[in-house]
Order: C-alpha cells, then structure tokens, then sequence
C-alpha cells in the first residue's frame, strides 16, 4: 500500500511514466494514467484459486504466519523471473529507477537483471552499537562501558549470525544482510547474480522508511536512509452511512475502535471472552474481526455481544480514527496502525501479535500514549483494566495528541516526501554518494583496530626505549 501511494504521486501529481509490478491477484491496481500495469502468474498457483484458497491448500500449508508469508514471496518471484515475455517488457521500459521492498527476494535480482538502481522501502532502520535502544527509554543513553562492550559484541555477532527459516518451498538463509530464497539459489546461478557482492549492494541507493522520528528511537544513522512519515495515515474522509451513524449515535461515551488487524486468528474462547469484557465498557465498540474469526452470523451470535458492540468484518480504519468520538483504540500494533492513531491523536492498548508489533507496543508504552498487553491477557480482568485505564485516563489522550502535533508539523506530505526522493535518485542517474562503506570495509578497518593499534605502538615504543635506556644505566 505504502508503494502504491507514492507511486500515484508520482504519476498523478508529478507526470512520470510508472510501469507497476504486480501478481496477478493484486486487488488495488494504480490508477490508468501515466501507467502501465504488468501483471503476472505466482508459479505453481491455478488462475481460479485466490491467494487465501492456495496458501491454506494441503500441498502448502506450513506453520506459521510468516511460513506463508515466506511462500507467497518465493513463488512470486519464481514467477516473474520465469516469464520472459514481462522481463522483455521491463527491459524495454527503459525505466531510470526501481522503488521496490528488501524483504522481496526478487528485488535486488530484478534491480541486477534490468541494470537499474533501486529505492527501498521499509519500516525498519539499523541501529548502531554505542547507544542504549532498551524499550524503556524514549532518548538516547549513553551506556557504561560494559553496557557498550555488551551491546558492541552483540552488534558484531548479529552480522555474522546466519538463520535458516523452513516453508513448504524449501529452505531460506538469512543474514542481517538480506534473505536468499529457495528459488534464488537456482536464480542466482542462471543470472550470474551475487547478492553479497559490493556492486550489487550499491545498487539500493536510498531506503526510506514511512516512520517519524517522534515514534522512533533516536539513533544515528546512514545519510542514505531517510524517515518520510506515516505514508498511509492522513485526514480522515467522510464515514459510509451506517459508520457514521453509530460513530455519532455514542454521544458523550464515544467509541472504542478494537481491530488486531486482517491476519488475526483469535479462537471462539478468547474472543468470547473479550465480548463480555467490552459489554461492561461504558462506551460503544466498534469491533472488527476476520473473516476466519467470524465466518457467519452464527459465530458472531455465539459471542453473546453486549447492545454496545457491533462487530464489522471491514473498517476504513483511517477514517474511522479520524472521527471526534473515538475515544480509543485496541490495536495489534502494526505500524500503519500505530501511526495512524498518532496522527489522529487517539490512545492505544497495543495487543501485538509477531513481527514488528511487540517493538511497536514498546513505543507506544514508552511515549506514553498508551498501554500494552499479551494476547493471553485477552478477555482477562487485566484486558478490562488497560481500556478502562486508557479510556478514562486523560494523559495519554494528552500524549497522543502531542505525538499527533509533531508528526503533523511538516512542510511536505510523507507521500511528497519519498516521491522527492525518488525524483532525487532519477536526477543523480542512481549515484549511490549518499551510501557509507561500512559494509565493504573489513572488520579491522570498520572498528578502527588497526588505527588503535597504530595510537598503541607509537605510545608504547617510546616508553620501551626509555625503559631500554633505563636498563642499560
């Protein structure tokens, strides 16, 4: 979604020509004008199933969310690069740059293939090693020195960690660097493509991130990586009908937003138990749930809802946050989630779940916007406790809207802002002055050991001969 944005700012707004890749189950496409769409079969999938009815199929099933993430991607990339007639026609393009996400296998491999520099998009920034990034602090600490002799080895022993990851397709190996597919293996040899090698790693010129500095943990970083803001979190436009009557029917008790987002799997006993929790609310909820989780009218019966609960299987969250009587919202914590509550200014119990969310409920505990707690806390006394303490709390109402004033207080858009940087890398032909070397200096050289050595020898070699002298006398 963040990609398509900035895209359509880029077409609509500025006139550059986009040819958009996607699957052929892409269910949002860009916009007709000044674009072309390039659409594409994931190997190994029937033109009849969706991606729900494949994933889940037998042949593919394996545990875990992130195992069918990882199947998904795999096959997707298989299926471009096996398509001869697409890769012609991005060859024949002639683009200037390629904005794509690291997390795609086919990224750099596409990038190598069409010669071209790429501008990644990714929530996540590095850290580096001298600073304190404990979820408790909101600033930088410097550490002690066996805080920093801590965190330096765990910096060190993080780049040259190695983690194998299983799906149905086969194996992945990741470094801190990047994550090589099964059907990369294959790729990589038939394209004489190394992802490692320096030249090819320089080809990612810029990588921005749709994150604030206001959410984030302070921390120095590369002048090639940039935070743009929140790309999906704006103004909220007008409600449907039927939201907007609920929405405004809460009066003075207003509305809680309760939402653990599209891949949340709560079984019958959880979810049972958080309707009985939000019926003793004294407000409304407005509760969306998954299609899984509410396959019928029948299962949404079975939850015993109280008369303040209306449960929704879709939710224009954004606008929804927007409204004057939202007074909360219970979230899963996802980062498009978490910064859209920012920018509206409403509190938050974060609920995380995987991935990315745990780190994102730490902020929102540590700027004080909100309160955090396990999935198995769900339903329980202590699920009641934290809506009812952020609902009736006035203080992190208080944070919240503070947040909201500094990721507002921006001359250009977030969506603005990547596009001028992608406009800024087709103007420098991809000229990857902004990327430090770190990456190809050896360990020696990056840790400065040879420079210490040198400050070392030059001090203690005086001290030796005069000891020497010494000696002789």
């Amino acid at each position: 979604m963040n990609l398509r944005e900035i895209a359509e700012e880029l077409a609509q707004q500025r006139a550059h020509h986009i040819t958009y890749v996607t699957t052929n189950l892409d269910m949002s496409p860009l916009q007709p004008t000044n674009n072309t769409i390039l659409s594409y079969n994931i190997h190994g999938m029937a033109d009849t199933e969706t991606l729900s009815d494949w994933v889940l199929s037998s042949k593919n099933t394996s545990a875990g969310v992130a195992s069918s993430f990882m199947v998904i991607i795999n096959q997707a990339c298989l299926g471009l690069m096996s398509n001869e007639t697409a890769l012609t026609q991005l060859k024949d393009f002639r683009a200037d740059v390629m904005l794509a996400e690291i997390q795609n296998p086919c990224t750099a491999l596409l990038a190598h293939v069409l010669d071209l520099p790429w501008v990644n998009h990714w929530p996540l920034a590095p850290i580096e090693h001298d600073f304190d990034q404990r979820p408790s602090r909101s600033t930088i600490h410097l550490l002690c020195f066996w805080g920093r002799l801590k965190s330096f080895l765990a910096h060190q022993l993080n780049g040259l960690k190695v983690w194998r990851m299983h799906s149905s397709t086969g194996e992945w190996t990741c470094t801190a660097l990047l994550c090589i597919s099964p059907c990369m293996q294959s790729l990589r040899k038939k394209y004489d493509f190394n992802p490692y090698a320096a030249e090819e790693r320089r080809r990612m010129v810029l990588s921005m991130s749709p994150v604030d500095w206001a959410a984030e943990w302070l921390r120095p970083m590369s002048p090639s990586y940039k935070y743009v803001g929140p790309v999906l979190a704006g103004p909220g436009k007008a409600l449907p009908a039927d939201f907007e009557a609920f929405m405004t029917g809460a009066g003075d008790q207003g509305v809680l937003l309760a939402s653990m987002g599209t891949m949340a799997e709560l079984d019958q006993e959880e979810l049972a138990s958080m309707a009985a929790a939000f019926a003793t609310l004294p407000c409304k909820v407005l509760w969306r749930l998954t299609p899984k989780e509410a396959p019928d009218a029948a299962a949404v019966a079975a939850l015993n809802l109280g008369n303040n609960t209306w449960v929704v299987m879709r939710v224009p969250q954004n606008d929804v946050l927007a409204h004057p009587n939202l007074r909360a919202f219970l979230s899963h914590v996802g980062i498009n989630s978490m910064y859209e509550a920012i920018y509206h200014g409403k509190p938050v119990v974060g609920m995380p779940l995987f991935g990315d969310q745990p780190s994102n409920a730490d902020r929102v505990v540590a700027k004080g916007f909100g309160v955090r707690l396990s999935p198995d806390q769900a339903g329980t006394p202590a699920f009641k406790e934290a809506l009812m303490e952020v609902l009736t709390n006035p203080k992190y109402t208080a944070a919240a809207r503070a947040m909201s004033v500094k990721i507002r207080a921006r001359k250009n858009t977030p969506v603005q802002e990547a596009a001028d940087w992608v406009e800024h890398v087709i103007a420098t032909k991809g000229e990857p002055y902004l990327k430090i070397p770190e990456d190809e200096m050896s360990f020696i050289a990056r840790n400065f050991l040879d420079v210490y050595a040198i400050i070392a020898a030059c001090c203690l070699c005086p001290v030796m001969a005069a000891w020497a002298v010494l000696a002789l006398l």
